[in-house]
């Protein structure tokens, strides 16, 4: 089945063929436009079937870059919309029985969570890692009014919108932007976020120089830990395109900014552990490797697809749900071989979750609000959360979501990287509660490089109603944030007297005012700085 990210109707059931058919092709569209353009703007280069991208410029990364930890996030996706329910399952409720009369899971079969819930028996592999306090569920995450086009609701997720928004910049790329003058002269040595067999450009885009990088095809990953450049020169046929393509290849090779730090990181390390076979194993080996070889990116991402099980689903859904465990498990096996699992925290998402009943084909279709994962020794292992509520369903009948996920966003942000609240609003656009799974959270601001006094650039921006606005100081002093049209009026001031050292986010409420363009100015004893956001009625 399918587990590509798609646009256009909602497709959501095998009732919507045409639909459903029509969303793979506007997803094969747009995902063929995001690589011509990431070409041309981000430093994408692209030789046969295997794109090798250089991540657009990214403040979040930049910031963590400079981080004084070597703390991990490895991102982990389930794409195609995980079956939560088969997953957690709700394992003394009679709605979930009733409604799944033929795939839903015998309590008996479970791995217990307690007394209302069971993993499903495929994650039998991490029955220890619950047992040991390293892995905890987060109940049915999601947003308000949830879209079920795997493509767009992906899009939600990379780039932390409401529903009604589309950004073109995914949260780990909104951070801090211009806070570093000196990025582009000064670059790190290494890439704070990896991308390995898969590519999610929107997750860390940003705009300007590349700071990433992803490898889609594990064996590119292999060739350049053994030695070897991304495209051999020699390799090519002899016609009078070869030297052509032979010039392609060697400026791809010149280009590959990492190339050097990803060969050091994997001759100091090995795995050590033996990993079961398929690519999400071979992802999570090559992090690990990386990871233990002192790579130093801040954020690794992988996926495991094949979860839009509208047929059949019992026997493919267990594959994949023990494909995830004996992974997971063996990734953790081998970082614990270096000690180097208390460093590394894993999380999973999926674009949505499915419905609540089965359908005609012994699958389910599209639905909204799912559990997540997060593995590691980091983690304060549990449930958190309200778990679904099958009697008290949305208009269509589907979950409400009782966590939103950029309360998870922001739990990784504070308490796993020990960013400022205040920051931490500005990347996801205004303030969420946290969910306490992270066991040793680093207190705001830790580690980070001092603040530099700036004004971030406003999000979103352009905006319809209001907009959130950053600024940093990096000592206490007096501040005045005024907002004035380009006639030089004031229009608004957001920000007015003694302010603490760190990051603060205020609220931009255009009220009445005319769609156009509009000036912050922020003004202190360090100085002063200023920001243009358009506002569009």
């Amino acid at each position: 089945m399918c587990d590509h990210a798609h646009s256009g109707p909602r497709a959501i059931s095998l009732d919507h063929g045409r639909d459903h058919d029509r969303d793979h092709a506007a997803w094969t569209r747009r995902d063929f436009l995001l690589r011509s353009s990431a070409a041309v703007a981000g430093g994408s280069v692209l030789i046969g079937s295997t794109p090798v991208r250089a991540l657009g410029h990214a403040p979040l990364l930049d910031h963590l870059a400079r981080l004084e930890t070597d703390r991990v996030l490895v991102l982990l996706q389930l794409g195609g919309g995980n079956d939560g329910l088969n997953t957690i399952v709700p394992v003394t409720n009679d709605l979930y029985y009733q409604q799944r009369p033929t795939i839903a899971i015998p309590g008996s079969q479970t791995v217990p969570l307690g007394d209302d819930y069971g993993l499903h028996p495929a994650l039998g592999p991490l029955e220890a890692t619950w047992g040991e306090g390293q892995m905890a569920v987060v109940h049915s995450v999601g947003y308000p009014d949830p879209n079920l086009s795997h493509f767009r609701s992906t899009d939600i997720w990379l780039t932390a919108s409401d529903s009604e928004e589309t950004l073109l910049t995914g949260w780990g790329g909104r951070y801090l932007d211009g806070k570093f003058p000196d990025f582009e002269a000064d670059p790190p040595t290494f890439p704070p976020a990896v991308q390995i067999g898969t590519s999610a450009p929107l997750l860390f885009q940003g705009s300007g120089v590349n700071l990433g990088m992803s490898l889609v095809d594990i064996n590119l990953f292999l060739q350049i830990a053994q030695g070897g450049t991304p495209y051999d020169p020699a390799d090519v046929p002899p016609l009078p395109y070869g030297d052509e393509l032979a010039f392609v290849r060697t400026v791809a090779n010149d280009s590959f900014r990492y190339l050097d730090a990803i060969q050091a990181a994997t001759d100091a390390a090995d795995n050590e552990v033996e990993y079961p076979g398929g690519p999400l194993a071979q992802s999570l080996a090559a992090c690990a490797r990386l990871i233990k070889g002192r790579l130093g990116a801040r954020i690794y991402h992988v996926t495991l697809g094949g979860f839009d099980t509208h047929a059949d689903q019992p026997g493919q859904h267990a594959n994949l749900l023990g494909t995830l465990a004996t992974s997971v498990r063996a990734f953790y096996d081998d970082l614990a071989a270096s000690d180097d699992d208390a460093r590394v925290l894993t999380t999973t998402f999926s674009e949505f979750g499915r419905r609540i009943a089965q359908n005609g084909s012994n699958g389910t279709d599209h639905g909204t609000a799912a559990p997540l994962f997060t593995f590691g020794p980091p983690v304060a292992g549990g449930l958190y959360g309200d778990g679904p509520d099958l009697a008290a369903t949305d208009a269509d009948g589907n979950l409400v979501h009782t966590t939103d996920f950029r309360s998870v966003y922001a739990t990784l942000l504070t308490d796993w990287f020990g960013l400022a609240p205040g920051t931490v609003e500005g990347i996801l656009g205004g303030p969420f509660g946290t969910v306490p799974f992270v066991a040793s959270p680093v207190a705001s601001g830790d580690g980070a490089a001092p603040l530099a006094f700036g004004l971030d650039a406003a999000y979103p921006n352009p905006f319809r109603d209001a907009a959130t606005v950053t600024f940093h100081l990096s000592r206490p002093g007096d501040v005045r944030l005024r907002v004035y049209d380009t006639a030089g009026r004031l229009v608004a001031t957001l920000a007015e007297g003694s302010f603490p050292a760190g990051s603060h986010a205020v609220r931009f409420d255009a009220g009445r005012l005319p769609s156009g363009s509009y000036h912050g100015v922020l003004d202190s004893a360090e100085g002063r700085r200023s920001r243009t956001m358009t506002l569009i009625r």
